[in-house]
Formats: structure tokens, sequence, C-alpha cells
């Protein structure tokens, strides 16, 4: 039997945790029964919407937040878009509705980008190269690198996971797909953030930026600068935390997933670490997947991002730092 929560809204509600990926205009409801809708709200089809609860078992409607013209909690039929929770890959969208007059989606900071939900990947490089030691970015790794002592940035990928490959031709697909990342168009960016994705993306000698781009960037909604300098400011954050530090005193010793995701709440705030997830191979920790929530081309601050996230669950327990 369910667990029902009267909201704010005037009606029971069953807790439910994911993001609605809408796919109309659909009006946003303040109540259901008297078909009430306040500021005549409606979907912004393609936006992410968090989902906090369900109208009954068998739903007709979500319970979705949103952050302007009261009440922020709006109810929408189940039929107006797909639900997704955790990291599960959704089919991509086949929405043709008109936008709509009266947005709803979250309020933009001084970007002019709407906030969506992103997952920072980081890898511990020493880890990564113990098993493609015959990538170019490995073959002369040392332990006293600075490469060796940070994490790396992987990627910044747009939520959720099937969020990809937006507006890109078969070819660079397949390329993509296939590894032949050389083959790829080059990027335009500028040599400040050239340098930046060199000295934190090593696996630009295997042009790792090309693929990352093309995969998650052309869904970020910016330019490939712009996506970049979000994704290394982050990153920067992070290896100037003591997470980082973590890491580093602990080589060659086990950290468990709990001492970890401790770590990251001490720096980042209360709670972060629940939106922390561990990655392992063969008991080596490869990498740290963050969730967030931020509009891409705004100052990327990690605490903000980290603390209007969802919360991710799984991921290994813990392993040894390389």
């Amino acid at each position: 039997m369910s667990l029902l929560l009267w909201t704010g809204v005037g009606q029971a509600t069953v807790p439910l945790d994911g993001v609605l990926i809408a796919e109309g205009a659909c009006p946003a409801q303040a109540s259901i029964k008297r078909n009430t809708n306040p500021g005549e709200l409606r979907l912004t089809p393609g936006a992410h919407y968090p989902v906090i609860g369900k109208n009954r078992d068998d739903a007709s409607h979500y319970l979705i937040q949103l952050d302007r013209t009261p009440p922020p909690q709006r109810w929408v039929a189940v039929t107006c878009g797909q639900l997704v929770q955790d990291d599960a890959d959704p089919a991509p969208s086949s929405a043709t509705a008109d936008q709509p007059q009266s947005a709803s989606a979250p309020p933009s900071p001084p970007s002019k980008h709407p906030p969506q939900q992103l997952m920072l990947a980081a890898s511990w490089q020493s880890a990564f190269c113990e098993f493609s030691a015959r990538k170019p970015e490995c073959k002369d790794l040392d332990a006293e690198d600075a490469a060796a002592l940070r994490f790396s940035l992987h990627g910044l990928w747009p939520q959720p996971i099937g969020n990809s490959y937006c507006g890109v031709s078969a070819r660079d697909r397949h390329d993509s797909q296939d590894g032949d990342w050389r083959d790829l168009p080059r990027l335009e960016l500028t040599a400040d953030t050239r340098a930046r994705l060199d000295s934190l993306m090593p696996g630009t000698r295997s042009e790792l930026q090309r693929h990352q781009w093309t995969k998650h960037g052309t869904c970020y909604g910016t330019d490939a600068e712009t996506y970049f300098d979000d994704a290394l400011d982050l990153m920067e954050q992070l290896n100037a935390s003591p997470v980082r530090l973590l890491f580093t005193d602990n080589i060659d010793k086990h950290l468990s997933a709990t001492e970890v995701r401790a770590a990251f709440s001490n720096a980042f705030g209360p709670g972060a670490g629940e939106r922390l997830r561990l990655v392992c191979k063969d008991g080596l920790i490869t990498e740290l997947r963050i969730s967030l929530r931020g509009a891409p081309g705004s100052p990327a601050n990690l605490k903000d991002w980290v603390s209007a996230a969802p919360t991710k669950s799984g991921g290994c327990r813990g392993g040894r730092v390389k």
C-alpha cells in the first residue's frame, strides 16, 4: 500500500521521484478537480520538470515542481510527456507542439538558457589508465604527474542519459560511436579554453573532446566554447576541494563510498554526498559521477548546482585509490 501525503495543492499524493520530459504544451493545473490554472501555465516541449508525486498508484496525473507563479506545484496529465526515473534511457521525444506563450519552466538566472539536469563525470586518471594503457594520454603517465593527482574531465552530460546526439549527422554519430574521434569535426575553441582542456581533460590526446561535444555537448544548448568552459569551471572547483585531497592522501588505500560522500558533503553542503555516485572496476575507484542542475552559460557553481540536483542511488560501495 502506497503512502499518501497531503500537499498544498489540495490532493492526496503518492510520492514519486523522477523527471518529466515534456512532449506537448499541456496545461499545468493547480487543481485537478477544479480544473484551475492560475497564470495559464503550459509545459514547454522538450523541457525537463522535477516530478515529486502522482495522484494515485495508477496515475492519471503527475505533480511537478515549478519555480514561478503560485502555487509552484502543478498537476499535469501523464500523457503530457515521458517520466524518467534514475538513469533510465528514454526514447527520443517526438513532440511537435508549439511553444506556449506562458513559460512554466524553472526561471533562468542571467543565462538565457533554462536550468537542466546534468551529470558531471570526473575520472581518476591513474585508475582509468590502469585499464586503458594504450591510449595516448596513458602511455607516459607517471605517478607524480599532475594528471595522476587530480580528477580529469570525462564529460558533462545532459540528462536523462538518452539525451544525446542532438542535431548530429549520421556520419558524425557513427564516427563517435565507433571511436573514430579524429574524423569528427574540429572544434572552434579559444586558445585559453583549449589549454585548460589539455590540462584537465588528458583525453584530448585521443580527441575525447570531439566525442564528448558530438554526443553530449550538442544537447547542452550552447556553443562548444561555453559547454567546455562550464565543464572546466566545475572540474576546477572539484579539484580545489578536500575531495581531491581525500584521494591523494589515500593512494593505494581503500576508500568507502560513505567516506567519499561524507567528504563531498563537507565540501559542497549538507546532502551533497547523496548526489554523488562512485564507479569502480576490478576494485579500483575509476570515476565520480555528480548529479547537477544548472543553467548552461551561467556561472557554473558546483555547490549551487549540486544542491539543486536530484539524488542519485547505486554505484559501487568503495574501492582502492590507484
